[in-house]
């Protein structure tokens, strides 16, 4: 067997090995549901039981909907309050009228 070969034969080897030693991506995660909807709450929950991936997925097909990212539902309970707390700066709306007049 060549140098090239035996490369070859461990990168195989290593690239079939690697979801063995992967990430959590198949456990349930814990998620901070205080603040949402009810009924967005119960369908993180529902996805973050199943696992990782699946809380991504959900979240990703409903961003346009929920505004809603994975750490907004993954952070601890005593960050998500601290954050609530805080002042928000005020918003207003300006409207500017342009009569093309010059």
């Amino acid at each position: 067997m060549s140098p090239y070969q035996f490369k070859c034969l461990i990168a195989v080897a290593a690239l079939a090995a690697a979801p063995a030693f992967g990430s959590d991506y198949d456990q349930p995660i814990e998620v901070n549901t205080d603040g949402l909807q009810s009924h967005v709450a119960e369908q993180v929950r529902k996805a973050a039981a199943e696992n990782e991936q699946a809380l991504m997925q959900y979240l990703w097909f409903t961003r346009r909907m929920h505004h809603l990212w994975i750490d907004d539902v993954t952070k601890p309970k005593a960050q998500a309050l601290a954050e609530n707390d805080q002042p928000r700066e005020k918003r207003e709306y300006v409207v500017i009228r342009s009569y093309g007049s010059r």
